[in-house]
C-alpha cells in the first residue's frame, strides 16, 4: 500500500482561498451594513434630494433635526442653503423667504430675511393684529400690531417740568431711565428735553384725522400712525430733543451723535431710523426714542437692527 504524501501546498492554497472568500463575504456584509446605515443618515437623504456636500454641511450645521426632517420631505431648493447662512433666519418663515426671493430676485438674502421677519411685505391695511401687551416693555406696536381703544397704562404720570415741555406724560416705569439719560447728557454738555410723550387712543385719533384732512390719507399714513397703532399709547415712546436748538441737519449735530452713542445704555433705542423705513413702515424720526430695556437696547444697538427685527427673532 502506497501512502500518499500530504500536499501542504494544496492545503495552504485551499485555506487561502477559503480565507479570501470569507474575507470577501465579510467585507460585503460590512459594506452592506454601512450602506444600509448610510441610507438612514441625513447626508444620504439630503444628497438623494439633490443637495451637494457643501450645502448639506450648511443644513446640518444650521438646523435642528426636526427641521432637517421637514427639509427631507420637500423638493430640493437652491435658495435654502443661502438663506440658512443669514444670521436672523427663522425656519418657520422659510417658505415665505423662498417665495419672496423668487418674486424679487434682485433683493439680497439679508434683505429678504429682514423684510419677511418684519412682515414688511404685508400691506398693513390688509392684516391688522392685536399687540401682545403681556410682553410689557417689549410689546410691538406698529402698522400691523395695534392696541385697543381701551388700552391705557395704569402708571402714566406727568413728566417734571425740568425734564420736559409742559403737559408731557410718560409711563412711570421708565421715568428714572429718562432722568438718568438726560443727566448724563447734561454732564457731557448737552441739554435734552422730552418734547412728546404718552398719547391716548383718542388723542392719536384726533391727530391722525387732522393729518388726513391736511395731507390726504396716503401721505398721512407715512407720517403719523393710525389710532391704536402709535407707540406713544404704550407710554414707552417719546421724543427727546436738544433744548431750544434748531439744526440745519440734526443728524450731524453733536447732540444727536452723543445720544446715538449713549441712549442704549439706559434701555432706549432710536425707533425710526433713516434707511430702515421699508422695515418700520414710517418715515425716519431723528429724536424718537423707545424704551425696551438695557439687554434688548444693547443688542439692537450692536447689531444695528430695527425693533421689528429684534421682536421677530428674540421675542415673538
Amino acid at each position: 500500500m502506497v501512502v500518499k504524501k500530504f500536499n501542504y501546498v494544496k492545503f495552504i492554497s485551499v485555506i487561502v482561498g477559503l480565507v479570501a472568500i470569507l474575507t470577501i463575504i465579510i467585507v460585503g456584509i460590512v459594506s452592506l451594513i454601512k450602506h444600509v446605515n448610510y441610507t438612514k443618515t441625513y447626508d444620504y437623504k439630503l444628497e438623494n434630494i439633490g443637495y451637494n456636500e457643501s450645502e448639506i454641511k450648511i443644513i446640518k450645521n444650521k438646523l435642528k433635526d426636526e427641521y432637517i426632517d421637514k427639509i427631507i420631505s420637500q423638493k430640493y431648493n437652491s435658495e435654502l442653503p443661502k438663506l440658512l447662512e443669514e444670521k436672523y433666519f427663522i425656519f418657520d418663515n422659510m417658505d415665505k423667504y423662498i417665495e419672496y426671493k423668487s418674486e424679487h430676485d434682485d433683493t439680497s438674502y439679508t434683505e429678504v430675511v429682514s423684510i419677511i421677519n418684519c412682515e414688511a411685505n404685508i400691506d398693513w391695511l390688509d392684516e391688522e393684529k392685536q399687540t401682545d401687551t403681556s410682553k410689557n416693555e417689549l410689546m410691538l406696536v406698529n402698522r400691523i400690531y395695534g392696541l385697543s381703544k381701551d388700552y391705557e397704562p395704569d402708571d402714566i404720570i406727568d413728566i417734571p417740568s425740568q425734564y420736559a415741555y409742559s403737559g408731557k406724560k410718560i409711563s412711570e416705569s421708565i421715568m428714572e431711565n429718562i432722568i438718568e439719560l438726560i443727566s448724563a447728557g447734561k454732564e457731557a454738555g448737552y441739554t435734552f428735553v422730552v418734547s412728546d410723550g404718552y398719547r391716548s387712543y383718542s388723542e392719536q385719533e384726533e391727530m391722525y384725522n387732522s393729518y388726513v384732512k391736511s395731507y390726504g390719507q396716503s401721505e398721512a399714513d407715512e407720517i403719523v400712525a393710525r389710532p391704536g397703532h402709535s407707540e406713544y399709547q404704550t407710554g414707552l415712546s417719546f421724543d427727546l430733543m436738544p433744548y431750544n436748538k434748531v439744526f440745519e441737519d440734526s443728524k450731524l449735530s453733536e447732540e444727536y451723535l452723543w445720544l446715538k452713542d449713549n441712549a442704549y445704555k439706559y434701555g432706549f433705542i432710536f425707533r425710526y431710523e433713516e434707511g430702515k423705513e421699508n422695515l418700520t413702515g414710517f418715515r425716519a424720526s431723528t429724536w424718537r426714542l423707545r424704551y425696551v430695556g438695557e439687554s434688548a437696547s444693547t443688542l439692537i444697538y450692536n447689531e444695528n437692527i430695527t425693533f421689528e427685527e429684534y421682536y421677530a427673532y428674540f421675542v415673538k
